[in-house]
């Protein structure tokens, strides 16, 4: 006898896997976090089209939610904000040094500079944009196609990872490719097929992606993987060669040991486990998962189905939403965010970022981590990321809007 659907979807809710499922979309079940989110964010603090509470990811998910969220509803508050913000990262793409610069920050802004041309249909910075590209694939390729630790210091590259520091920067020529007309995409094409292939060559385990190389911080890392089969799911898009979606169902199967099932005993089960900065936030237990990294995994998983039909993939996405929503919402202050001591120091009443002080104030939102067993504390090293919400907003608009 041919088993049910119900009972396929209990043994892989039981094994941690994802079953097969071509029935219909489910809905979308959160509308009310999505306009909570929306309300909360309209407090968070911007400067010249920056938020100020971010790690430099609110320049990419900042003008890709408001641009595309500000055409759809026809919001022009939202579209004047897309712009502040895509004035800013075009600033950062002209003065962009990749040898000496925050490549974090430059990646991020030509990833948000993508985002908002491809919503708004507006040009101005292509050629500034296209420069950039092109230039970092000739560094890229006169450093054998791969950055190592010792090439790219610093905060993003000693957090997450080579693999998905390398993995993030081909996606942006990918992005740029597949969103916005115009250009010549063998280069891009040719340059992903190169980065992937010294990418596979020193982390590629036959079952994971290393942090690494395998020896440095060994072991299974939701990053590096959830990055693969974003990058893997794009180069399947922009070329239809099925080596490269089947890399990613690969890669999907080998990361489920981080998944959190009802077996484990630990709250909200279907969340993945994110060890990458666990021992930094103080964790003493393998209880741990970020805001960051499950918004990457739900993208990861969008565009699983995207690649597959399979809603499985969906339905994992919204389980993974749920729990945001129903264990990770609170209060900042901008007070309770560590990112750097100013110089002279701020007020008592005052915080610090990014160098410049501001006067506190308190908002909503989806906070940082959840470790242990409890919420993030302004205690812990990390509590709250303006730009990680802006990504969750943009993960729900794309939930409702692209799929």
């Amino acid at each position: 006898m041919r088993p049910t659907i119900s009972i396929i979807l209990l043994a892989a809710a039981l094994s941690g896997g994802c079953s097969s499922d071509t029935g219909g979309l489910p809905a979308f079940e959160q509308q009310q976090f999505y306009q909570d989110l929306q309300d909360c964010s309209s407090d968070f603090l911007t400067a010249s089209g920056e938020w100020m509470e971010d790690f430099d990811d609110g320049a990419f998910y900042g003008p890709a939610f408001f641009a595309w969220a500000g055409k759809e509803d026809g919001n022009q508050a939202y579209l004047d904000l897309a712009a502040s913000a895509e004035i800013k990262n075009l600033e950062v793409i002209r003065t962009a040094n990749l040898l000496t610069g925050d490549v974090n920050l430059i990646v991020m802004a030509a990833l948000g500079t993508v985002e908002y041309m491809a919503a708004t249909g507006e040009r101005e910075g292509l050629a500034d944009l296209d420069g950039l590209i092109s230039n970092m694939i000739d560094l890229v390729g006169s450093f054998g196609w791969y950055l190592t630790p010792d090439l790219s210091p610093g905060y993003a590259m000693q957090t997450y990872g080579p693999t998905a520091i390398n993995g993030l920067m081909v996606l942006l020529p990918l992005q740029r490719s597949l969103q916005i007309e115009g250009g010549d995409r063998e280069p891009t094409i040719d340059f992903a097929k190169k980065v992937l292939a010294r990418i596979d060559e020193r982390s590629w385990n036959g079952e994971y992606y290393e942090f690494d190389d395998g020896v440095t911080n060994p072991g299974l890392y939701l990053y590096p993987n959830i990055t693969m089969i974003i990058l893997n799911a794009r180069l399947y898009q922009l070329t239809g060669t099925a080596g490269y979606r089947a890399r990613a169902l690969d890669v999907y199967h080998g990361m489920q040991p981080l998944k959190v099932t009802s077996q484990s005993g630990l709250a909200a089960p279907g969340r993945y486990r994110s060890p990458y900065s666990a021992e930094h936030m103080g964790a003493s237990t393998d209880d741990y998962s970020t805001l960051s990294s499950q918004n990457y995994l739900m993208l990861s998983l969008m565009l699983l189905y995207q690649m597959s039909g399979d809603v499985a993939y969906v339905k994992e996405a919204d389980s993974v939403l749920a729990f945001l929503k129903d264990f990770l919402w609170g209060e900042s202050c901008l007070t309770d965010i560590h990112l750097v001591e100013c110089d002279p120091a701020c007020g008592p009443d005052q915080a610090c970022l990014k160098m410049s002080c501001f006067s506190d104030g308190c908002h909503c939102g989806v906070l940082h981590h959840w470790m242990d067993g409890r919420l993030a504390l302004p205690a812990d090293p990390e509590f709250f990321c303006s730009g990680c919400n802006l990504q969750l907003l943009y993960i729900m608009w794309y939930r409702q809007n692209v799929l």
